[in-house]
């Protein structure tokens, strides 16, 4: 499904680890309270491999990886989102093993 996006919000989520940093971008939909986030797994060196991606939005911002419903997304809240998501699909370990 295509939706468009506000051009005029986005927010760049942030994990912090020990091995590395690593970073996504979240874009607001239009008309919903709802961020969509992707990761440009070609940035880091990473296969895709098992892990579940939607559609791919440009060589920018890479692949969409899961959404956040919130109608004001904060930084931090964002960014423990996409830290749970590294870890839950062990991206570190992905990138680790280039």
């Amino acid at each position: 499904m295509e939706y468009e996006y506000d051009d005029s919000v986005h927010l760049h989520l942030d994990y912090f680890g020990t091995e590395c940093d690593m970073e996504s971008i979240a874009y607001k939909r239009k008309n919903e309270d709802v961020w969509d986030v992707y990761f440009n797994f070609g940035v880091y060196g990473i296969q895709k491999g098992d892990v579940e991606l939607g559609r791919f939005m440009d060589g920018y911002a890479g692949y969409y990886v899961f959404c956040v419903h919130a109608r004001d997304l904060s930084w931090e809240f964002g960014s423990a989102q996409f830290e749970e998501w590294v870890l839950k699909n062990r991206i570190v370990e992905k990138m680790l093993q280039k």
